[in-house]
């Protein structure tokens, strides 16, 4: 893949994008936690067969420079994705955010309305656990349970919501690409925001058509209890981990081709 074109985020730091594909409606891929641009790899080329693919590595991922403290947060990332959109003159936009790219989706699409069409979360936003206010005291005891031992809890994450049948080189790609995405200490500032972020006061603000496509394997592991801010929200399903855009890439474009073909056309 081409190297990252930079470009200074609202809250400071760098984001990085590039584009693939020459025509269609805009595809823009939002990368979730420890993730970056090169998550896209596999399935970019292949969506870019119908549309015009941007993705992105928000500030302090990917190699991009960090923000500052003020800037470590889902909305600062959002407004990032947005001063791109911005700075691209891109409208008519899909979103599709994976995992922490939910959140961050979502902030795109409140902060710039006018220049998105659809959400599409990918494997996010419906469990409590991770996208409900989490309690502050439950904050810091993930973060210094991570902080720990990070690689060892960094892998002992991956398999747990990868595929049984992911094999243990896919694994171990996973998770080093995860630690090689930003430093430990910066990326569980970010995860912390995460946890501070709360779905049911931020969706409902989102206007344009949206939807979840979320792994049937990763939701075992989900709270329970279902938020009521995704009463009325289509949740597609697929059978495969929580990084499709790998360890199923094929299936994957075919459920996100049809997730928008639902949503937008």
């Amino acid at each position: 893949m081409s190297d990252l074109l930079l470009l200074d985020a609202p809250f400071g730091g760098q984001i990085g994008y590039r584009t693939l594909g020459a025509a269609g409606d805009w595809l823009v891929l939002i990368h979730g936690w420890c993730g970056s641009a090169d998550h896209w790899d596999i399935i970019g080329p292949e969506l870019a067969r119908n549309f015009r693919v941007l993705v992105l590595s928000h500030p302090g991922f990917g190699g991009t420079a960090p923000p500052p403290a003020s800037g470590q947060t889902i909305a600062a990332m959002g407004a990032a994705v947005a001063h791109v959109l911005d700075h691209l003159d891109i409208s008519g936009a899909i979103l599709v955010g994976h995992s922490m790219g939910g959140p961050i989706s979502t902030e795109t699409a409140i902060a710039a309305p006018q220049r998105v069409a659809a959400v599409i979360g990918l494997d996010t936003l419906s469990d409590r656990d991770y996208y409900g206010r989490v309690p502050d005291d439950e904050i810091r005891r993930r973060h210094e349970d991570f902080q720990v031992d990070y690689p060892g809890r960094m892998r002992a994450m991956v398999d747990m919501i990868v595929h049984p049948t992911t094999e243990e080189a896919m694994r171990a790609r996973i998770t080093e690409g995860m630690l090689a995405a930003a430093p430990g200490d910066f990326a569980l500032d970010i995860k912390d925001d995460l946890f501070f972020w709360n779905a049911e006061d931020r969706w409902p603000l989102v206007t344009c058509p949206k939807m979840l496509l979320n792994s049937l394997y990763v939701a075992r592991l989900a709270h329970p209890e279902p938020m009521p801010c995704f009463a009325k929200t289509t949740i597609a399903t697929y059978d495969s981990g929580h990084f499709p855009m790998v360890e199923a890439p094929a299936m994957i474009v075919d459920k996100i081709r049809s997730c928008i073909a639902h949503l937008v056309y």
